[in-house]
């Protein structure tokens, strides 16, 4: 399910967070409303092997470059942290550009909860809103850091 977020105002674009496409819907509704929400790009926050194991036709499509819109990839472990922080800087800088000038963009993991509410909170932060802020917009989104760890890269970042 696509959940928006609140934005800073001024803000043009969207973002949108979300499970792995695929995993807790059929891979053709997903498509449907990725169009609906002219979704620009995707960040996926979940290694490959993870893609496969949840979601094979988005595996599938990612493999064959059939995706409607960009793709890009952010490790993040687990319940844990990106594996280099320089690339998750640089990632939400990029990502709160997109949107800043118009786009709609798709952050998910697995669940959707976890890792996506971290990138989520960074890119508001990125967009200009104090770390109370932004954490508030993404509970209020249904996603949040899970623990200890995510919530200190928030509160670094």
């Amino acid at each position: 399910m696509f959940r928006s977020l609140a934005l800073p105002s001024g803000t043009t674009g969207s973002l949108w967070l979300h499970s792995m496409p695929g995993r807790f819907e059929p891979w053709g509704e997903f498509l449907a409303e990725a169009q609906r929400r002219r979704l620009d790009r995707i960040l996926c926050l979940t290694s490959l092997e993870e893609v496969r194991a949840l979601s094979p036709a988005y595996a599938q499509a990612i493999g064959q470059g059939s995706l409607p819109c960009r793709w890009e990839q952010l490790v993040m472990r687990n319940f844990g942290l990106p594996l280099d922080e320089a690339e998750f800087r640089t990632a939400v800088q990029r990502v709160a550009s997109a949107v800043a000038q118009g786009e709609s963009v798709l952050i998910h993991c697995a669940a959707g909860i976890g890792r996506t509410g971290t990138m989520a909170a960074c890119v508001l932060k990125q967009l200009g809103w104090p770390t109370t802020t932004a954490l508030q917009q993404v509970i209020a989104a249904g996603s949040n850091p899970q623990n200890a760890q995510q919530s200190g890269l928030v509160h670094w970042f």
